[in-house]
């Protein structure tokens, strides 16, 4: 067996687009976008997605580099992106493509930068909160991604554009956990510009694993917030669990466990818990049908949130009694456990609390430090 036998690729991150938000008008401008890998690679694919828009994503010119952690400057000079060996590409309306791997090495949590240079308008598929700096260079100013330095660079946004996986060449991951969930694990109420999201917080747990512990795991967060089970949808929220499952979590290279953390918007929009709790299981089993295993979180406490009253309470309390019995799916992570202040049932611990629906950075170590990691140590198909 050669070594590069040994190794598959795999997911190392991931962003669902959320929908179609208007056009990125700047012409001849280039976007540069960060995002932190969990484990790492001898080599990186991006996967560049349109899924909402009429019109072909046109890319002029994309690299990739490492970044420094400052701003948006890079450490190395990048390397160009190829797709089918061009450096300009196209994504049709409604479609994916993964590019060429790219030969750059890149370490467990190491963050990447990915720049693109469009010469023209372009439609936006973005994921609407990646807790980061988006940066562009200023119109008319031509192609900006070989720069070493971030100094052409602005701060533009807080989102990432058209890149919603990116897989890398992994020596040793036996597998990716994939979150398919809502603002609980998309963020919301975490530090901004950090990488405290609880599954940053899994990732890392993972990642300090030894070389060759079958646990050992990728971890891609598909999470978009305010997205629901079986819900409307819309340009913010995405469309619902059910309707992305595919694209979003099962075409996702190496995916071993899918990870639902959704509910808690089916319940305030409405749902019954009857309701919920079928949705769920079409989840699961849709996930079984693949080979990979399904995992459950309870629905998180939120009696001190927006609008949620003792009705919401209720269905919530009633979802959890079902979550925690079932059998459907292959385990249950107890968040609400995790969580919970002991004081005032229904409500997030004080030091967790970030606004009453979510928590904070602190408390979203607390849902990832509720994962038993013997949860991964099963066979991989």
């Amino acid at each position: 067996m050669t070594t590069l036998d040994t190794k598959r690729w795999m997911v190392s991150w991931a962003a669902s687009s959320s929908g179609f938000q208007g056009t990125f008008s700047w012409i001849e401008a280039t976007i540069r976008q960060t995002m932190r890998l969990s484990v790492g690679g001898q080599a990186v694919r991006l996967r560049f997605a349109n899924p909402y828009t009429y019109a072909p994503l046109v890319l002029d010119a994309v690299t990739l580099g490492l970044s420094t952690g400052d701003r948006a400057d890079l450490d190395s000079a990048p390397l160009p992106v190829f797709v089918d060996g061009q450096t300009r590409f196209c994504v049709q309306p409604g479609s994916v493509v993964t590019t060429d791997p790219i030969p750059l090495v890149v370490d467990d949590l190491a963050t990447v930068a990915v720049s693109v240079y469009t010469s023209g308008p372009v439609d936006l598929s973005k994921h609407d909160w990646a807790n980061h700096i988006l940066w562009s260079t200023l119109m008319a100013t031509g192609d900006h991604t070989k720069d070493e330095s971030g100094d052409a660079f602005r701060p533009f946004g807080f989102s990432w554009l058209w890149v919603d996986a990116i897989d890398v060449l992994s020596p040793d991951a036996s597998g990716a956990v994939v979150v398919l969930g809502d603002s609980l694990a998309d963020g919301a109420g975490s530090t901004f510009g950090t990488d405290t999201k609880w599954p940053d917080f899994l990732a890392e747990r993972l990642c300090r694993l030894p070389s060759g512990d079958p646990r050992r795991r990728a971890v891609a967060n598909a999470a978009i917030g305010g997205n629901t089970v079986a819900g409307l949808g819309t340009d913010l929220v995405g469309v619902n669990a059910l309707a992305r499952l595919d694209r979003d979590v099962l075409s996702l290279s190496g995916v071993s466990e899918v990870v639902v953390c959704e509910g808690s918007n089916d319940i305030y929009l409405g749902a019954t818990p009857e309701a919920l709790e079928a949705d769920l299981c079409t989840l699961a089993a849709r996930i079984h049908a693949t080979g990979a295993r399904a995992i459950v979180t309870t629905i998180a406490p939120r009696m001190g949130g927006y609008l949620w009253d003792s009705d919401h309470e209720e269905r919530r309390l009633r979802a959890n009694s079902w979550i925690r019995s079932q059998s459907v799916f292959d385990a249950v992570v107890d968040i609400t456990q995790a969580l919970e202040d002991p004081v005032r049932p229904g409500r997030l611990r004080p030091d967790l609390d970030a606004d009453g629906t979510h928590p904070n950075s602190a408390g979203a170590r607390a849902i990832a430090d509720a994962f038993d990691l013997g949860l991964f140590a099963g066979p991989v198909r």
